[in-house]
């Protein structure tokens, strides 16, 4: 296990909530920021958005260099996606879409090598660019690497149960904001049957010590709400957003200093 990944699991053990920022944008000089602001992972966005194999072990080489753990979402759970990520040495790696047990035993199988799982063998970043000897990395290839399944659909919210008990399976990521599409809800999070959807699936969580993450909104009544509900992480979306919101809020400003007819464009 590298030293960001461990001082990441030693404070959840410690029962300390660990916090990241997901990050989309391809330059790794932003993830290097996230870890320099002190949070403890940066969540690469591979699922939606643009990014590439190589802006995705870019982004993790950013992530260490500023101190960060490096935690990859994948856009789906096929093997000849997972292995060249693996290979790449994500601290960890997350499946979107968990809804059965099934869908998180070939998660975990794609990241693990046989006889367990259909893994191919080629480490590169992982195994330290062949510095590493072979049988030392599969010997601690397993742990190296946490397997983190996203339930964000209504048929994983009801198997959750099942997903929580596949051997293999580290984290559980609860997500509203597909529930809430797929329910019909158009990303209205805050509607009565996705809280008591996200309820029951934190305390099968807490209940099996199965850490989970959450998404609380920025306030410290939702931050608050999710640590007394048992969450061990906390997921910030975006850097793209932040930036948005910074330039949307300045922008006011500038017209109040400045009067319409006193500017120049």
């Amino acid at each position: 296990m590298g030293m960001h990944l461990e001082r990441l699991v030693k404070k959840m053990e410690e029962g300390k909530i660990v916090c990241g920022v997901c990050v989309s944008l391809n330059d790794p000089a932003v993830s290097e920021l996230v870890g320099m602001a002190g949070y403890d992972f940066v969540w690469i966005e591979g699922e939606h958005g643009a990014m590439g194999r190589t802006e995705m072990q870019n982004l993790m080489i950013g992530a260490h260099a500023g101190g960060a753990a490096a935690m990859i979402r994948l856009p789906y759970t096929d093997a000849a996606l997972v292995r060249p990520v693996m290979d790449m040495g994500p601290d960890i790696i997350g499946f979107p879409f968990i809804n059965t047990a099934e869908d998180a035993k070939k998660a975990v199988a794609a990241c693990t090598y046989p006889p367990k799982g259909v893994r191919g063998w080629n480490p590169q970043r992982a195994g330290h660019y062949g510095q590493m000897g072979q049988s030392a990395y599969v010997d601690k290839a397993d742990r190296e690497t946490l397997k983190m399944m996203i339930v964000e659909q209504e048929e994983g919210f009801h198997n959750i149960e099942e997903i929580v008990k596949v051997d293999g399976v580290d984290l559980i990521v609860l997500g509203p904001g597909d529930l809430s599409v797929g329910m019909g809800l158009k990303g209205k999070q805050d509607d009565p049957c996705i809280t008591e959807m996200m309820n029951h699936a934190a305390s099968v969580c807490v209940s099996c010590r199965k850490p989970f993450l959450a998404w609380p909104s920025m306030t410290e009544q939702s931050l608050r709400e999710w640590e007394q509900k048992g969450a061990s992480l906390f997921g910030f979306p975006q850097d793209s957003f932040f930036i948005s919101q910074a330039i949307m809020k300045l922008w006011p400003e500038y017209e109040k200093a400045i009067p319409a007819k006193k500017r120049t464009r």
